[in-house]
C-alpha cells in the first residue's frame, strides 16, 4: 500500500541528510556566517556539539521580520540562479535541518536596525523576543539529536567529535586566512587566530617547520586567480591530506584531472606515489564550475577544463622554476645479481674486509656478504634504544624543558598521553599552545638539545607506534658509523656479531636491506666454471 510519510517523519528523514553530527552543524553555520560577511568568528563546543554549539559572527545579520522565514525550509536569500553559485550555502534547508535535530536559539541584529531579536525553535514551536543586541549573529543549537536516540546513539565519542570540528574548522580557515576566529572546546581554547595570511595559518595549524618550506604562489592569467602555497620537492607526503583545494572559496576534493595538473608540474622533482603539500585557492568564472547540488557540496565538476588545467600547470611551473630547488632522491630500484637476505636466522659471520670504507665483506659457510656498515649500525643502535626505554626508568629534568606545539601535536597529546608516560615522557601544559616536559627516557640523558625533537616527532604520524618507530630510527642513525669511517678488523668483526644478535638484523629500521648475498654457486656461474667447486689443487706450473 502507497500512503504518504507522516510530517514528523519526513522532518527526521530530511535532518539526517543535511545534519549527522555536530560537524555538518558547525560547517552550515560556519558558511552562513561567512556568506554574510563575517570578518570575525567565535564557535565554542560543549560535550563534542553534542550538548551545546555557538557561533557568533559579525556579519550582515537578518531583520527581525525575516527570523522566522529564515529557520523555514527552503528559504534563502542566496540562490538565484543554479548555473551561477556564489556562496558557500545555497540549498536554503541548513537552519531548516538544525532545527530539526536540536534545539535553536537565533539572535540576530542588521548594523542598520535599531534593537535585534532572538528566534527561539525546536521542529513546529518557534517564539520571538525582542531585545537589544550587538550587530551580527549568534546561533546556539544545543542537545543535539536528543529526540532521536537512534541518531545519537550513531555518534562517536564526544572527543572524537570535536576533532572532526576542530579538523573542519582549520581547514575553512586555511583558505580564509584573514577571517580572525577562535575555536573553544569544552573550556579550552583550541584556535585563536587574529586574521593574516596563509603562512600565519599554515604556521598556527601545521606547524613552523612545515611553514618554512612552503612557498608562496600567487598567478593571475585572464579571468583566473590562483593564490596559496605549495611547498618544496623535500616536503613530500604519500597521502594527499595536507594538500588541499578550494574553488571559489569553497572547500573541495580535488578534482583528478587538476590534481593531476600539479603533480605533472613537478615532474621528476617528487618520487611515484607522494604529493606535495599546500593550500590553494583557485578563483574562476561559474560557468567554468558546476558544484554537486546534494548536501555534500564538497565534490564539483569542472566544465570546459582545458584553460583551467593550463593555467594551474604554468603557474605551479613557474612557482618550481623561481626557486633553487634541490631534487628529491629517486626511489629504489629492484637490485640484480647480490639480493637482500631473506632468511629466518642470522648465520655467524666472518670479517674479511671492507670496500670504499662503507660496505664491510665477509663470509658464512659458501655465502659472501657485503654489510652497509651505517645501516647495520643503525639497526643495533635502534633495538638497543628500544630496549632501554622499556628498562631502564625515566629521568627527570632539573629544569623542565618548555615546547610549543601546533594545533595538531596539541590533539594528538591529548590522545598519546599514556603512551607517551610509558616512554619515559611526562609532559604537562603551561599556557595556551605551550607545554613542558618534566621526564625524559634515559637514553636521552647528557643530549638536552634533542628534548624538542623527540617530543614532536613521537606527537606526528598517523599513531603513537608509528611515531616513535620514527623516532627510535632518527636517534639510531645519528651517532651510527658513517660512510667513510674505516673500521679496524677487530670493530668490524664486533659489529658483525652485534648484528647477528639483533631481532631483525636484515634492515635498518628504515627499511633498507643491511646485507646483501651472493652465493658460491652465482660466483662460479658468473666467472664461467662448471659447478660450484670446479676447482683443483694449484700447481706449480698450472695457472687457472
Amino acid at each position: 500500500m502507497i500512503r504518504k510519510l507522516p510530517p514528523e517523519l519526513i522532518r527526521e528523514i530530511a535532518a539526517g541528510e543535511v545534519i549527522s553530527g555536530p560537524a555538518d552543524v558547525v560547517r552550515e553555520l560556519l558558511e552562513n556566517a561567512l556568506d554574510a560577511g563575517a570578518t570575525r568568528l567565535y564557535i565554542e563546543l560543549w560535550g563534542g556539539g553534542l550538548d551545546k554549539i555557538l557561533v557568533r559572527d559579525n556579519g550582515l545579520g537578518i531583520p527581525k521580520e525575516e527570523l522566522e522565514l529564515a529557520l523555514e525550509h527552503h528559504t534563502t536569500s542566496k540562490l538565484t540562479d543554479l548555473q551561477n553559485i556564489r556562496t558557500l550555502g545555497f540549498r536554503g534547508e541548513g537552519l531548516w535541518a538544525i532545527r530539526q535535530a536540536a534545539q535553536v536559539r537565533l539572535t540576530s541584529r542588521p548594523p542598520q536596525q535599531l534593537g535585534g531579536a532572538t528566534l527561539t525553535a525546536f521542529q513546529d514551536k518557534t517564539e520571538l523576543h525582542e531585545h537589544p543586541a550587538p550587530a551580527g549573529t549568534q546561533v546556539e543549537v544545543t542537545a543535539l539529536f536528543c529526540h532521536l536516540p537512534a541518531r545519537r546513539n550513531a555518534l562517536e565519542a564526544p572527543a572524537v567529535e570535536a576533532r572532526k570540528v576542530v579538523h573542519l574548522v582549520s581547514r575553512y580557515l586555511l583558505h580564509r586566512p584573514e577571517i580572525a576566529l577562535r575555536l573553544v572546546v569544552d573550556g579550552e581554547e583550541k584556535i585563536a587566530h587574529a586574521g593574516g595570511g596563509f603562512a600565519e595559518v599554515v604556521k598556527l595549524l601545521w606547524g613552523s617547520v612545515v611553514a618554512n618550506r612552503l612557498l608562496p604562489l600567487e598567478a593571475a592569467e585572464g579571468p583566473f586567480t590562483l593564490r596559496g602555497l605549495l611547498s618544496r620537492p623535500e616536503l613530500s607526503r604519500p597521502r594527499r591530506d595536507r594538500l588541499l583545494l578550494a574553488l571559489n572559496q569553497r572547500p573541495v576534493e580535488w578534482p583528478e584531472p587538476l590534481l593531476q595538473a600539479v603533480l605533472a608540474a613537478y615532474k621528476e622533482l617528487l618520487p611515484t606515489g607522494q604529493f606535495p603539500v599546500g593550500v590553494l585557492n583557485l578563483e574562476l568564472p561559474t560557468e567554468h564550475l558546476l558544484v554537486n547540488t546534494s548536501p555534500d557540496k564538497s565534490r564539483v565538476r569542472l566544465i570546459r577544463p582545458e584553460a583551467i588545467l593550463g593555467f594551474v600547470s604554468q603557474a605551479v611551473q613557474g612557482l618550481l622554476s623561481a626557486h633553487p630547488l634541490a631534487r628529491a632522491l629517486p626511489e629504489p630500484t629492484p637490485l640484480t645479481g647480490p639480493a637482500p637476505v631473506q632468511r629466518a636466522r642470522f648465520p655467524r659471520l666472518r670479517y674479511l674486509g671492507s670496500f670504499r670504507e662503507l660496505y664491510l665483506l665477509a663470509e658464512a659457510g659458501d655465502e659472501l656478504y657485503v654489510v652497509d656498515q651505517h645501516a647495520a649500525h643503525e639497526r643495533i643502535l635502534y633495538e638497543e634504544l628500544s630496549r632501554r626505554y622499556l628498562e631502564e626508568p625515566p629521568l627527570e629534568l632539573p629544569h623542565p624543558e618548555l615546547l610549543s606545539l601546533s594545533l595538531g601535536e596539541e590533539i594528538n597529546l591529548a590522545e598519546r598521553l599514556e603512551a607517551l608516560e610509558q616512554a619515559g615522557l611526562q609532559i604537562e601544559p603551561f599556557g595556551p599552545g605551550r607545554y613542558r616536559v618534566r621526564t625524559i627516557p634515559a637514553f636521552l640523558a647528557g643530549y638536552p638539545s634533542l628534548v624538542g625533537e623527540v617530543v614532536k616527532g613521537s606527537l606526528g604520524a598517523s599513531s603513537f607506534a608509528v611515531a616513535w618507530r620514527t623516532v627510535l630510527a632518527r636517534l639510531a642513525c645519528l651517532p651510527a658509523i658513517k660512510a667513510g669511517h674505516p673500521l679496524a678488523s677487530a670493530s668490524a668483526q664486533a659489529l658483525l656479531d652485534a648484528l647477528a644478535g639483533c631481532e631483525l638484523p636484515w634492515v635498518c629500521p628504515h627499511g633498507r636491506p643491511t646485507v646483501l648475498v651472493l652465493g658460491e654457486g652465482e660466483l662460479a656461474r658468473r666467472f664461467g666454471r662448471r659447478g660450484v667447486r670446479a676447482v683443483v689443487e694449484p700447481s706449480p706450473h698450472r695457472t687457472e
